[in-house]
């Protein structure tokens, strides 16, 4: 009687296969197949006499040689326990395989230590692509992954590819994270560069702040339009969804609350996060006020006018030391989802705009500021943003004095002598006679 072979699945299978089941080479040989690493069985009569045993390998090659073997001395050596594995040759064992769940599960634990909560928002996403593409290739480890599977995988999302590139980043983060720990051979996602376009082309990555005419309008629309009618904002968020008409909320904000939001978002740099939990403690005695906090823990601070100061310490007194409200919920999305909304609400009434207005144009128009002014160097802006030199310079160049300056020396240097033709004069009609 031949002697039959058949895959049996442990719990901790990594192709997520029921526990005790059992699979043949043939099926797994489909197409969308889990692969995993649980051991091979042999079944079967030998001497007239049946059991089954583990073969004590997962590759159905050195399976089908052992089977040989057996089947050539016709008996099952004298061992009589059933299960009792086949005896092998000494050799080197095998690494682990790590199957992607656990790959991903150890990744996500190491950047939720770590990052803010937008981030760990978009790691999760991407990883949650991943997982789901893993599964449609029928890859149960995470070496099996190739240069091409990255490809065809960012050609799955379809968005911009402003978007990819930011998608990219993570996943050449977490594939670097698994070649570290020396689960993969190399870093698939290594080799894959970002596609070209409009949206990453470097011409496009100018940052746009908004012009002090633009600044005047909003001002000027919170003095006399925001506040003035009745302005009605919906609970819903992107991670709640509200059942129901508008809701009101316990605080009318008015056309000042506006006013104030924007003016220390753009005399501080600050991100709209850090304004909308703006605590008074941040500004100091002297106007000064804390922006961030270095890796060598020293403090970075910038100063606001006189007239600024005295309006978040007339704040603090109105609504407390959270200037712009204290908020019960601590997910910063659903924080800043309230001002956004009410911001957009003001570039509605003081519309339309050429460019597209948002919260973080307030940061790029406090770097155009400072740039514009003499005196004051790159390194200082870099700083006050928490940037490097490069990304001040790649993202506000048209806003540094100082490299208009140079370009327009070092043209009129090399084409001041060069040859130029002599100018035609060029002669005027004679007027028609009347």
């Amino acid at each position: 009687m031949a002697l039959n072979l058949y895959r049996r699945h442990r719990k901790e299978c990594e192709g997520s296969h029921s526990e005790d089941s059992r699979t043949g080479q043939f099926e797994e040989g489909r197409r969308g197949w889990k692969k995993c690493a649980c051991a091979i069985h042999v079944s079967g009569t030998l001497g007239g006499k049946f059991s089954r045993r583990q073969t004590g390998t997962a590759d159905w090659d050195e399976a089908k040689a052992l089977v040989a073997l057996l089947q050539q001395s016709g008996s099952w050596d004298g061992q009589d326990k059933i299960e009792a594995p086949l005896p092998l040759p000494a050799t080197n064992p095998e690494p682990e395989r790590i199957s992607v769940d656990r790959a991903i599960a150890a990744f996500t634990a190491e950047f939720e230590e770590h990052t803010a909560p937008n981030t760990r928002r978009n790691y999760k996403f991407v990883m949650k692509q991943l997982r789901g593409f893993s599964d449609a290739k029928g890859y149960a480890a995470i070496d099996q992954w190739t240069p091409i599977d990255v490809r065809e995988f960012r050609a799955s999302w379809g968005v911009l590819p402003s978007t990819t590139a930011k998608n990219m980043s993570v996943v050449k983060a977490f594939f670097e994270f698994c070649h570290a720990n020396e689960w993969t051979p190399r870093n698939p996602a290594r080799m894959v560069k970002n596609q070209r376009g409009q949206h990453n082309d470097p011409r496009s990555e100018q940052k746009l702040p908004f012009s002090d005419e633009e600044l005047r309008r909003m001002y000027d629309a919170c003095d006399t339009k925001y506040g003035k009618r009745e302005i009605q904002f919906s609970k819903a968020t992107k991670e709640r969804k509200e059942q129901g008409p508008y809701a009101q909320h316990r605080t009318r904000w008015k056309g000042q609350d506006i006013a104030d939001f924007i003016s220390v978002s753009v005399y501080t740099g600050l991100r709209i996060s850090d304004v909308s939990t703006f605590h008074i403690d941040r500004m100091r005695p002297d106007g000064t006020i804390q922006l961030r906090t270095t890796k060598a823990h020293t403090h970075v601070y910038t100063w606001v006018p006189e007239w600024l100061q005295q309006r978040i310490r007339a704040r603090a007194l109105e609504t407390g030391p959270y200037i712009f409200g204290e908020h019960s919920t601590t997910d910063m999305n659903v924080i800043t989802d309230l001002w956004r909304r009410k911001l957009n609400k003001l570039w509605e009434l003081c519309g339309p705009w050429k460019d597209k207005p948002t919260p973080h144009r307030f940061r790029h128009t406090f770097a155009r500021i400072l740039l514009e002014r003499p005196g004051v160097t790159v390194r200082d802006v870099a700083e006050l943003l928490g940037n490097t030199e490069q990304i001040v310079r790649k993202h506000y160049a048209a806003w540094i004095p100082e490299r208009q300056e140079r370009l327009t020396a070092v043209l009129k240097a090399a084409f001041d002598t060069k040859p130029k033709p002599k100018p035609n004069v060029i002669a005027m009609p004679k007027p028609a006679k009347g």
